[in-house]
């Protein structure tokens, strides 16, 4: 097996387990009936790790025909990728010479006795000045070379080989890079009422699959830690995207509102964060709260969707070194109906590194009603310059607004917005 210098092995192996569940998918298209009137073949390797290079020869595979008929094979190549659940997908290939990494088999076609087996040469053709990963599929699909009765469907069968293969960068300007991002978090109750799900799905808009990863806090109002869980690790092919499913021990929380922070992990460090304000209620009730971090965090009072609520003021009182640090956010409410204000407040050092966070939350505000949410932060802060930002969730949706203060030696110079 070859791999790309300095690139870690987890996600050949990863890729590989994606490999199994797309064979396996790719077996249950083929037609019932896999008794005496069946049609059934098989491939070797499921799945073809490699460094490709314009011309080179990847596999061999070996398609056998373990039946007791004459079948008729045709292999062809798709696009392959996966669904945000991870299921295998694979699209046709309008256009190989507009393809960046196509490959051609030898032979496409032939014919397969009973028992028999045939070799099958796969070439992979790269253009000029790609590098990246590529993961074609090919498919193989088998028919009996003798028809079955009318309206006998277990004539035909189809099985899968996934290819991972990687194409390196000629120039030092180009490297090999998976870039994920955070797309979505949802924070929910699970089914089975065992706990508190939270699904967080990414994109990965880099050239290269990766290996991701990553782990939830669940912060309580004052920003303490009150649970903490895993998310499971999948592979996320380029272009594609994935949720990553984590499940946090319900006996942790109590009824109130509550903050999660999602650290997206790959390769080793961190690369993505995201927050998300929710509630639980009747004892671990929480209701779905699906916040898209792709849209504009819109800054408010300019261009938020009608009907959402606008952070009127953002405030830091003038206060002493080493007493508490008081916050005032008022909040405009001109949709139709009452508000429940839910979201958080961070504070940043001048490094634009997160201090903490805590939950924000308060009284209900009446349809086109002002509301004023106070909250006290519950650390002292070191002298130095600060920004805090108050963001309110509504819907899928979030509006925002900063403020600079500055805590001195002796004395705390708060700001408006």
């Amino acid at each position: 097996m070859t791999r790309s210098p300095g690139r870690p092995a987890r996600p050949i192996w990863a890729a590989l387990a994606l490999a199994a569940a797309l064979c396996v998918a790719a077996s249950c298209a083929a037609s019932p009936g896999a008794g005496s009137q069946g049609v059934s073949i098989r491939v070797s390797p499921a799945s073809i790790v490699a460094v490709a290079r314009d011309g080179a020869s990847i596999g061999p595979v070996l398609v056998t025909n373990p039946g007791t008929f004459a079948v008729d094979v045709q292999g062809s190549v798709e696009a392959g990728g996966h669904d945000p659940a991870g299921v295998p997908v694979h699209n046709p290939v309008e256009d190989p010479g507009a393809t960046a990494v196509y490959v051609t088999l030898d032979p496409a076609e032939f014919r397969l006795p009973p028992g028999g087996s045939r070799v099958v040469h796969a070439r992979v053709y790269v253009k000029r000045g790609f590098s990246g990963g590529a993961y074609p599929v090919i498919l193989f699909r088998a028919r009996r070379v003798v028809a079955l009765p009318d309206g006998n469907i277990s004539a035909t069968s189809q099985i899968a080989v996934l290819t991972l293969l990687t194409v390196s960068p000629h120039g030092r300007a180009a490297r090999l890079e998976a870039v994920p991002l955070l797309t979505s978090v949802a924070v929910e109750g699970s089914p089975g009422g065992e706990g508190v799900r939270v699904v967080a799905t990414c994109r990965n808009t880099g050239n290269i699959h990766a290996s991701l990863g990553g782990v939830i806090l669940i912060r309580e109002r004052d920003g303490r830690v009150a649970a903490q869980a895993s998310l499971a690790s999948a592979l996320c092919l380029p272009g594609c995207s994935r949720e990553l499913v984590g499940l946090v021990d319900p006996a942790r929380l109590q009824e109130g509102t509550y903050v999660a922070e999602v650290r997206l992990g790959g390769a080793g460090r961190e690369v993505d964060s995201a927050l998300v304000a929710f509630r639980v209620s009747g004892g671990t009730n929480v209701a779905l709260t699906r916040i898209n971090l792709r849209q504009r965090e819109t800054a408010t009072r300019e261009g938020e969707p009608p009907g959402a609520p606008r952070i009127a003021r953002l405030s830091v009182p003038v206060v002493s070194e080493g007493r508490d640090l008081p916050f005032e956010v008022a909040v405009e409410n001109p949709d139709g109906s009452r508000l429940d204000p839910i979201g958080y407040v961070e504070i940043w050092d001048y490094q634009m590194k997160r201090v903490g966070v805590v939950a924000l939350a308060g009284t209900s505000i009446a349809p086109g009603a002002p509301g004023v949410i106070h909250l006290t932060w519950p650390a002292a802060l070191s002298p130095g310059y600060y920004t805090a930002r108050a963001t309110l969730q509504w819907r899928s949706e979030r509006v925002s607004a900063s403020t600079a203060f500055v805590v001195g030696e002796g004395i705390m110079v708060g700001s408006k917005r």
